[in-house]
């Protein structure tokens, strides 16, 4: 199969997800728009870091056909990730996440989460595996559970695209379980040394084993890298 081939093999399925779950208008339909800054710091003996900004904004929320909320801005983000590679093909992590929503929303809880994560790339491939665990520090704490699968197409020396899906599962005392399935698509620009930008697109199905929610994202954001 050529490269052409499998681009369009690839974007095919992910907006027949898209369209095909569209059909479900009696469930939530929200549409955001985010954007994030990140500054990589490379250290000493394989250790780096990693520090960003984020912003998350909805853009409007639809039920039924009918358009039920408008814009408002939902939360603020400040992120620290602190990485040890082990080999060429392992990155270990350990993050933590602060989340301002109660500036914006009287109603919501501000977050702290602790993330720890591997990062798995085998050798002379372009498909990458992510696991995470995470701690969510709000007003019902939650346990998340997160595995991503990607795949890096190169387009040329300044361009590439990443196509990949996210399982995730969450479990806390106080609420029921909730699953949610993601698919993401990714332009990726790096033309400018040490600095890199992404155009992205990504269709969340939240929630899908008891109330289903649609969800779709435009993604914007920025990395530097301090060598």
């Amino acid at each position: 199969m050529t490269f052409k081939a499998q681009i369009k093999i690839t974007l095919f399925l992910f907006f027949f997800l898209t369209s095909n779950n569209l059909a479900f208008t009696q469930n939530t339909q929200s549409y955001f728009f985010e954007n994030e800054f990140e500054v990589s710091l490379t250290l000493v003996n394989r250790w780096s870091m990693n520090f960003g900004v984020g912003s998350r904004s909805l853009l409007e929320e639809r039920f039924d056909g009918e358009r039920i909320f408008g814009y408002q801005h939902e939360h603020l983000e400040l992120n620290h990730f602190t990485n040890y590679q082990t080999n060429e093909s392992l990155l270990l992590s350990l993050g933590l996440r602060y989340r301002f929503k109660e500036i914006f929303n009287p109603i919501e809880t501000n977050e702290i989460r602790i993330i720890e994560q591997i990062k798995f790339v085998p050798i002379n491939s372009s498909l990458f595996h992510r696991l995470r665990l995470e701690q969510r520090f709000r007003k019902n704490t939650i346990h998340r559970l997160r595995y991503d699968i990607s795949y890096l197409f190169p387009l040329d020396q300044n361009f590439s695209l990443t196509l990949g899906t996210e399982a995730l599962y969450a479990i806390s005392s106080q609420l029921k379980p909730e699953a949610e399935q993601r698919f993401s698509i990714d332009l990726e620009i790096s033309a400018l040394k040490d600095l890199e930008l992404e155009l992205g697109f990504e269709y969340r199905i939240e929630n899908y084993s008891q109330d289903l929610e649609h969800e779709f994202f435009i993604l914007t954001g920025m990395s530097l890298n301090l060598n």
